[in-house]
């Protein structure tokens, strides 16, 4: 059996790969839409009434797929981005840099991901079989709620949501336009 801390660590290492080959620009993108993405939920569970309550109706299944749901449509999305044929150019004469901005954009890519999707199953109390409790008080059990405080949702919150949507979206506008 593999815990969850090994698997988290295991997903950002091969964000950080996948980063490397596609390299920075197609990684800002999704780093962009996975901020987008938890801004979503941000705006929806803190804001509609009606969405917090057609939230608190369902199982605890139905919310971790609906929370989780959202930032993994808007990755797949981020993921399925254009070619920049404008970039093709410079990225030859400064491969080296953009493989390695690409790591970074890639493990930060994984992190966001994943750990955004962690955070939401264990706000769901890990409702499915294929992920299981650790005893209360071992040692996976003291590591795992050390690392929930450093998960995007712990750490995005309002507003500092707002203040990394819009700096992204600076960033965005700055680099591509």
């Amino acid at each position: 059996m593999v815990s969850i801390t090994a698997i988290f660590g295991i997903f950002i290492i091969i964000f950080a790969f996948i980063g490397a080959m596609r390299g920075w620009s197609k990684e800002l993108l999704v780093t962009s839409a996975l901020l987008l993405g938890l801004f979503v939920n941000t705006i929806l569970e803190n804001h509609i009434a009606m969405y917090q309550t057609m939230l608190l109706v369902q199982t605890p299944e139905a919310q971790f797929m609906i929370r989780s749901g959202a930032i993994a449509l808007l990755a797949f999305f981020g993921y399925q981005t254009p070619q920049f044929r404008f970039l093709q150019p410079k990225m030859v004469r400064e491969r080296l840099e953009e493989i390695m901005l690409g790591l970074v954009c890639g493990a930060v890519n994984g992190y966001f991901l994943f750990g955004s999707i962690w955070y939401y199953l264990e706000q769901a109390g890990y409702p499915t079989d294929f992920v299981t409790l650790p005893e209360a008080g071992s040692d996976l059990a003291v590591r795992i709620a050390s690392t929930m405080a450093y998960l995007p949702p712990n750490i995005l919150t309002p507003p500092l949501i707002y203040f990394a949507v819009g700096a992204v979206f600076i960033f965005v506008i700055v680099v591509f336009l």
